[in-house]
């Protein structure tokens, strides 16, 4: 996780910055400054289609995709501005070169004139779509509009009521199978009696019918061996479609084929010479050459071609997605041939080219963490993507970290006589992860090949982890899991970890900390040496992959739970019941129990040119019982930072009203708790070229729903209990505006967050706006967050 990086800008540099800014957006007033005087700034366009007795109330359809065709679009503006053409005239250039030349260029924009727009052109385009959607008799207009040396355009269609399909008929006379098999597709035909006539169903009708066929066996089949006939003479603004066959089509397209021999080549590579001799014949499958590199039984688990089975183009991509999810293979390919003894046969052959099968790759990088420590780090990462013959992926992951704190979650000076620790604080990180994927489901239960595109996949993890935090503690973790991951369809997945095992160990703590786990029962019981062991489930639904849908949902769900298995068997072999002071054992050492639950909602709502709103609901709750009165330090929740409620430094909010001392801000503390609830909603639009812009909004809180108390009798926390009737008034609020430089493969993201709202402040005085400093240093000041990738 990445998280803010505290920045000490003075309000003058800030000023300073805005001044330019504003400025450069001023310029903007000035764009038409590089027009000729002949011309003028094409700056807008309006599409109305009248369409006065048009029963289809299609008119607004129409407009959208008659604005489409509008050639060329307008400079991009917002809010009424020009940013890209701003760019382009401050930094207009006559030179090929040099730095003012690649910013007009590439962030820049020239001029749009109204002179480019071919107004007749336009016009034809727009009639012709109209007539493809059954508006056959249309007249389309366009007036130019020019004022102050800019021009808009307005365009206006009229149309009347649009012809509408009467009957369709499949002209399919002819004995051939192949006709028979058309017409049994009739009942999904995308071409329906009483709808408007459609071009573009049609065209789909085409796409359809041939889909079918090719999974029938029609190898040799394509669309555009199929025509329609439209009669538009039958009156009363109808029209009678008419499908069939072209005259001049090849007979091996009329026929259905069967697959024959299927030859797999399991190591191959351009240039190699195709011998079929020497070959292994496993379950009915030519296997060449050998299994020295993937052993056949296990690739064949994605091979979904049968011998003596119809041809079918969805086993066909079935076959190439699975093959190409392989770690062991860079390509895939499958081709086909008639089978030279037997009419109607075809044989496969699947060819494989392997990936590097070893790779090691040293990564260096500066990192900024969710708790505010920062420093270099550096990752030697080992692959291999074949360790077992199987296409197994081992991956062995050395990692070493060293940081330091960049800033408290206190501001302003430390009580009296006390250091503020967290000033220069320092940490350093080792650890090694390693993992084993295999792409299959190894399981004591024999299990049936899942027909999915996606590889299924078995992972074993198991790795160590040495944290030194100084001045404070040193911590070992141990960690083991064995899970299953699979993908019925796109848009599910499911994650499951039977088994999850740490273990984490606190070693070698200062009196400082000491001190603080005394005086802090909550934070005593978080890092106790204890066992995790427990089972994990994952279900994420999504349709992002889905680019060009208006409204794209996630959803990811989470259900954690530890040491309720074991805690159940010891209960059943007599074993005393826990106690706060005297859990129950194993190996020596408490374990953890608790169920955890956490869902993530996401919903997006694309418009405009890369305009999209974003939305997100967060809900999370764990509960410790039987054997543990508190949950791990490492599944407690936490709220705030770059990712979170963006105006509030990283674990810094809650519970609930809760206010730090001084005492303990000014030291080793986080804030954390046993349930979070947080909303957000970011307006994300373009600015000029690969910078995007964004407006936030943030607001959340953590509680606990369980007190603990000191051993005089208050609360540890008191304010951070959870309670029903009063946590909509304890939420944090913040809103902000951000900058980002998005170059499709990376994501650098600048927000500065804006505090609304701060619960731990005392009644009346929680609106927090009113005092806000314009800054980055001090309460009530802004928050610059610099991180990598999209908050959510």
């Amino acid at each position: 996780m990445f998280a803010a990086l505290p920045v000490n800008f003075t309000f003058r540099k800030y000023g300073k910055v805005l001044a330019a800014f504003v400025l450069l957006i001023v310029s903007g007033c000035a764009g038409t400054k590089r027009v000729p005087a002949d011309d003028a700034l094409f700056t807008g366009f309006n599409v109305q289609v009248d369409g006065k007795n048009d029963s289809s109330n299609r008119q607004k359809l129409m407009e959208t995709e008659l604005s489409a065709t509008v050639r060329p679009k307008p400079n991009f503006s917002i809010l009424g501005m020009r940013p890209k053409l701003a760019i382009y005239n401050t930094f207009y250039t006559e030179k090929e070169k040099g730095l003012k030349h690649w910013i007009q260029t590439k962030l820049g924009e020239p001029p749009v004139l109204i002179s480019a727009v071919d107004t007749g052109n336009v016009n034809e385009i727009m009639s012709s779509r109209l007539h493809n959607r059954g508006y056959f008799n249309n007249a389309v207009q366009s007036k130019t509009n020019i004022k102050v040396k800019k021009a808009t355009i307005d365009w206006r269609a009229f149309v009347s009521e649009p012809y509408r399909i009467r009957k369709i008929e499949y002209t399919l006379a002819d004995s051939l199978p192949v006709h028979q098999d058309i017409q049994a597709t009739e009942a999904g035909s995308l071409v329906i009696p009483g709808e408007p006539y459609d071009l573009e169903k049609m065209t789909g009708e085409r796409v359809r019918i041939d889909a079918n066929l090719k999974n029938k066996g029609y190898y040799y089949f394509s669309p555009d061996m199929l025509i329609f006939s439209v009669d538009t003479t039958v009156g009363n603004r109808q029209a009678d479609v008419l499908m069939r066959l072209k005259k001049d089509v090849p007979s091996p397209s009329l026929r259905p084929y069967k697959i024959d021999d299927i030859y797999i080549f399991a190591n191959y590579n351009l240039g190699d010479s195709l011998s079929v001799s020497d070959t292994i014949d496993y379950k009915g499958f030519h296997y060449i050459p050998n299994e020295n590199y993937v052993r056949a039984r296990h690739l064949l688990r994605g091979v979904f071609l049968e011998q003596d089975s119809l041809y079918s183009r969805q086993d066909h991509l079935l076959t190439i997605n699975r093959l190409a999810g392989l770690p062991a293979y860079k390509y895939v390919n499958i081709d086909y041939k008639p089978d030279t003894t037997q009419t109607g046969k075809l044989d496969s052959f699947i060819y494989l080219t392997p990936a590097f099968k070893k790779t090691l790759r040293m990564e260096g990088r500066y990192v900024s963490k969710s708790n505010n420590f920062a420093g270099p780090g550096i990752t030697i990462s080992f692959r291999n993507r074949n360790a077992l013959k199987g296409s197994e992926l081992l991956s062995v992951d050395f990692i070493g970290n060293f940081e330091s704190q960049v800033g408290g979650r206190g501001s302003g000076t430390p009580p009296e006589g006390q250091q503020d620790l967290n000033k220069n604080l320092s940490s350093y990180e080792l650890g090694v992860q390693t993992s084993l994927t295999i792409p299959r489901i190894v399981s004591p239960f024999e299990l049936r090949n899942l027909r999915t595109e996606f590889v299924p996949k078995t992972r074993i993890g198991l790795g160590f982890n040495f944290l030194n935090r100084v001045q404070y503690f040193q911590m070992n973790s141990f960690n083991a899991s064995y899970s299953y991951n699979w993908r019925p369809k796109k848009e599910f997945t499911h994650d499951v970890t039977p088994i999850n095992l740490q273990y984490v160990q606190l070693a070698n703590t200062t009196i400082a900390f000491d001190t603080l786990l005394a005086q802090n029962q909550f934070l005593r019981r978080s890092f106790e040496d204890q066992f995790i062991i427990g089972s994990i489930y994952q279900f994420t639904f999504t349709n992002q992959l889905e680019t060009n849908r208006t409204h794209q949902f996630f959803d990811n769900f989470t259900l954690d739970g530890s040491g309720n298995l074991i805690n159940g068997l010891q209960s059943l072999t007599g074993a005393e019941d826990p106690e706060e002071d005297m859990p129950r054992t194993i190996f020596g050492k408490p374990y953890s129990q608790y169920v955890r639950a956490e869902n993530d909602f996401r919903y997006y709502f694309n418009f405009g040119n890369e305009s999209q709103i974003a939305t997100r609901f967060l809900a999370g709750i764990g509960y410790a019982h039987g054997n543990s009165t508190v949950l791990p330090y490492v599944k407690q929740f936490s709220i705030g930072g770059p990712n979170s409620i963006r105006a509030f430094r990283a674990r810094s909010i809650g519970p609930g009203t809760y206010d730090a001392p001084d005492s303990l801000t000014f030291s080793y503390f986080d804030q954390t708790g046993d349930m979070k609830l947080e909303a957000n909603i970011e307006y994300r639009f373009p600015l000029a070229g690969f910078f995007k812009g964004a407006v936030f909004v943030d607001a959340g809180n953590i509680w606990l729903l369980n007190e603990t108390l000191k051993p005089n009798g208050e609360p540890d926390k008191p304010g951070g209990l959870f309670k029903g009737n009063e946590f909509m008034s304890q939420l944090a609020v913040g809103t902000g505006f951000g900058l980002r430089i998005d170059v499709d493969f990376f994501v650098m993201r600048f927000d500065v967050g804006i505090p609304v709202r701060s619960p731990n402040m005392p009644d009346g005085e929680q609106n927090v706006l009113s005092d806000l400093k314009f800054g980055f240093k001090g309460d009530n000041s802004l928050t610059l967050n610099i991180a990598i990738g999209y908050p959510f």
